[in-house]
């Protein structure tokens, strides 16, 4: 059998079940995920709102503001879970058995993308439903766009993080990659304060970054706004992200196996 000839959809599937198991098998990676986040929004929300918000919210309140923030958090920490354990399949060896396998490599890189993804909207979603406790009308519209947006969120930051993890030999070298490229790309991302607050070279930093249109597809239709424009941006960015993560895969897969 050729790696053309073998059926990749169904071991991209198997990497996606095999994704899944790993994360119900980890209670901490769970709590890890959405506790971090949680502990944020509250603290952030309710402790430090009156001293820390903005002017630029107008009615709105800095909790409502910050959820969708924190939905960003949550697919942004799922995303760097979900990449380090190619780091640890690579270690165990796991890895390299599927490599040397006729499996076509796109059906790998999409496994583990798609694996991810599915583990980073389910945590994600979870936040949704602190909605109701900040006075958010929420309708069938706006529950769909903004499930829309986090899945689409957890696909490109988990494909950006499959694309730096193949690439990665440690998962020290792995978190030296998440202080430098994830953690400010979330920062500049418009998720904890409105950017027309910011300065102007500030301003066009969260306006240029790819996570800022994911969170705007998330806030938009929860602060009212149904505008599909940031949510074909973020697909753009996860298109991109893919095609990047799959190219890598291709590439590296010889020297890894």
């Amino acid at each position: 059998m050729t790696p053309s000839s073998s059926p990749g959809w169904l071991v991209t599937l198997v990497i996606v079940r095999r994704e899944l198991i790993l994360f119900v098998r980890q209670p901490a990676r769970i709590a890890a995920a959405i506790g971090t986040p949680c502990l944020f929004w509250l603290f952030m929300a309710s402790g430090f709102a009156q001293s820390l918000k903005p002017e630029h919210l107008g009615d709105t309140s800095y909790g409502t503001y910050l959820l969708p923030g924190m939905m960003t958090l949550v697919a942004v920490f799922a995303a760097i879970f979900s990449s380090i354990s190619i780091i640890e399949d690579r270690r165990e060896g796991w890895l390299q058995a599927v490599l040397v396998s006729p499996a076509p490599r796109w059906s790998i890189a999409l496994g583990k993308i798609l694996g991810g993804t599915v583990v980073a909207w389910t945590q994600a979603a979870l936040l949704l439903a602190a909605a109701p406790l900040l006075d958010i009308q929420l309708s069938l519209t706006t529950i769909v766009l903004s499930l829309i947006g986090v899945g689409v969120t957890s696909f490109a930051m988990t494909a950006v993080g499959v694309a730096f993890a193949w690439r990665t030999e440690t998962t020290a070298a792995f978190h030296a990659i998440m202080n430098i490229v994830f953690m400010p790309a979330w920062l500049l991302s418009g998720s904890l304060f409105p950017p027309t607050g910011s300065s102007a070279w500030l301003g066009w930093l969260v306006k240029l970054n790819p996570l800022s249109w994911c969170t705007q597809s998330i806030r938009g239709p929860l602060m009212g706004d149904t505008s599909i424009i940031p949510l074909l941006a973020a697909l753009a960015f996860a298109g991109a992200s893919l095609a990047v993560a799959t190219w890598i895969v291709s590439s590296q897969s010889k020297r890894i196996a």
